[in-house]
């Protein structure tokens, strides 16, 4: 009978070092892994800041660990310190999350009648170095990872959003012949494209066309890139309507040409991935609105709860 003799010494250093290889090989593997960066573009102030660290809140707890979020936020010179220490702890909190904080006036001086509500506009000068940025308003909650949104082929077009039931003939008065109109709360913006073709002249001369009209960012989009406004999927910036048929009835008011589908509308009331709090706010109505149980979440979640509660708790009693 042969008998197999096997030093234990010997045996246990193999074992280390096999141990090492596949500890070796796994960190490779790793680090062979792309690391996938989704700039993050949005606009805050004073009044705002507790909306805007519910809005930040949702993407932090939502977004994929191993993706990298830049988020861009544009601030005014008079943003408060205290607030600035707020929104920078969520680098603490979260690793993935990286906050670059952008004081928005200061660019603009060299623009005649201009002010910083135009700032998307602006924002390939002001965020160099992106071929396309998410702009998320503080009305938003983000509710899963936003790469496969960042992955949306933009083509020729400058914005992509999600459909606007405006009434077009509100265009009109610009001498503009619309297909569609998009909303600008949630943006996915081609800022390649506005550096490449410069659009800023077009900007000012239009501006300065219908200013005595006082055209606000969404009109100067819609007007402007009216050839050039691409569709998100209706799960990227879903209103919180009241109920679905209230969706609907808001689709059915967008031009035939341009309205969504009615499954995906429905299944995207039902599972948004970004809900525009643009119906009813929460922060003003409370429980009155359709996903206030959503925003209070998240209210919850950050490190200043006491301070949202204590602003807003009134609503929810």
């Amino acid at each position: 009978m042969a008998y197999l003799i096997i030093d234990r010494k010997l045996f246990i250093i193999s074992i280390l070092n096999l141990f090492l290889a596949y500890k070796i090989y796994d960190y490779i593997k790793a680090s062979e892994k792309k690391i996938i960066r989704i700039p993050i573009a949005m606009n805050t102030s004073n009044e705002y800041i507790y909306q805007t660290l519910i809005t930040l809140t949702s993407l932090s707890e939502n977004s994929n660990k191993d993706n990298i979020y830049d988020i861009n936020i544009l601030i005014p010179k008079n943003f408060f310190i205290d607030y600035r220490l707020k929104i920078l702890q969520f680098e603490l909190k979260y690793k993935n999350i990286n906050i670059i904080l952008i004081e928005s006036e200061e660019p603009y001086v060299k623009f005649e009648n201009y002010n910083s509500k135009f700032s998307k506009f602006f924002l390939h000068l002001l965020i160099p170095g992106y071929d396309k940025i998410i702009y998320l308003n503080y009305n938003a909650l983000i509710l899963s990872d936003l790469e496969e949104l960042f992955n949306i082929n933009l083509e020729e077009n400058y914005f992509s959003g999600f459909l606007s039931n405006d009434n077009i003939s509100l265009y009109n008065n610009f001498n503009i012949s619309l297909n569609k109109s998009i909303n600008t709360d949630i943006l996915l913006i081609n800022t390649k494209k506005l550096k490449e073709d410069n659009k800023i002249g077009d900007f000012k001369k239009i501006y300065n066309k219908y200013k005595d009209k006082n055209p606000n960012e969404k009109l100067m989009i819609n007007i402007i890139f009216y050839n050039n406004t691409g569709i998100l999927p209706s799960k990227y910036g879903m209103p919180n309507f009241d109920n679905v048929d209230d969706g609907l009835n808001y689709n059915e008011k967008i031009l035939d040409i341009c309205k969504y589908e009615k499954e995906e509308f429905i299944s995207s009331f039902y599972e948004p991935i970004i809900i525009d709090l643009l119906i009813c706010k929460p922060w003003e109505k409370g429980k009155k609105c359709k996903q206030s149980d959503a925003w209070w979440y998240y209210a919850k979640k950050n490190v200043y709860f006491n301070e949202i509660k204590e602003k807003y708790a009134f609503l929810f009693e």
